[in-house]
């Protein structure tokens, strides 16, 4: 409620769906000196309003990586209707963030708070030789992999377990357990699509579930390993971090996680250029 105010006016809660390829930016949250989807964001409706603004946004997605549907709002006392930010915002952005959309929602609406979780999708190749023109977006692992194992692999990190073993390194979270609801893995040639969506996500923990997934396709872990690895609780037990790249923020929900919404989300083209 105390955001709703500035100087005595009643302040405007946005709502705002941003959708950028991140390979040019040190990721989406501010960072002094490092350029950053939100410090753009944020600079673009300084340009617009004339207002100092901060977004607050539901993923904090690392160097590199990019996004589909990140979630933000932010507090404004501009006239601009909500569903006219979406054409502002877009008039004076670089090429590769776009907003998707734009809406005016009620002062206490938390993009944080009211969202029930996300699916990030993440894109490797077994092939060297895949075209320079996906180096951005995919993960060229140059390896032979075993569809099976990677989905026994998956489904032995679905459900709810203590994550610290799939942690960042250095990362210490307050609370390590997730819920995971579903891990799939899709092969299309030489390309393979990882799906994972969750109520939430420890720092690198995607990225290391899919560096996790491909060793288990290269024969390098069993579930028996994953499920000795989990219980550890050490971040040193695992392997490679996948690299950004190949890391996608899809959806994120703001209603109960079903399997219909999943499929719907699926149904999205992933990197659809490396169709």
């Amino acid at each position: 409620m105390l955001r709703a105010f500035l100087a005595g006016r009643i302040m405007r809660n946005i709502w705002i769906t941003v959708s950028y390829e991140g390979s040019g930016y040190a990721g989406f949250q501010r960072q002094e000196n490092r350029m950053t989807v939100q410090e753009m964001l944020e600079n673009c409706l300084l340009e617009l309003t004339g207002e100092k603004t901060t977004l607050y946004f539901v993923a904090r997605t690392d160097a590199g990586v990019h996004a589909y549907g990140q979630e933000c709002t932010f507090y404004t006392d501009s006239t601009i209707p909500g569903d006219r930010f979406i054409y502002a915002m877009n008039a004076r952005l670089r090429g590769d963030i776009r907003v998707t959309k734009s809406c005016e929602m009620d002062e206490d609406f938390s993009v944080r708070r009211r969202n029930y979780g996300k699916t990030y999708g993440y894109l490797l190749t077994e092939s060297r030789e895949a075209s320079p023109f996906l180096k951005r977006y995919i993960w060229r692992t140059g390896k032979k992999l075993d569809l099976e194992k990677m989905r026994k692999a998956a489904r032995a990190l679905e459900g709810r377990h203590d994550f610290t073993s799939f942690r960042g390194n250095n990362s210490v979270p307050s609370d390590p357990v997730r819920n995971i609801h579903e891990i799939r893995v899709e092969k299309d040639g030489d390309l393979v699509r990882i799906y994972v969506t969750g109520e939430g996500f420890l720092y690198h923990m995607v990225r290391n579930i899919a560096g996790c997934l491909v060793d288990a396709g290269m024969g390098l872990l069993s579930v028996k390993d994953i499920e000795e690895i989990l219980a550890a609780k050490d971040r040193r037990k695992l392997g490679m971090t996948a690299p950004a790249e190949g890391l996608c923020l899809l959806r994120v929900y703001f209603s109960p996680i079903t399997k219909e919404s999943i499929e719907e989300t699926l149904a999205m083209p992933l990197f659809p250029w490396c169709r």
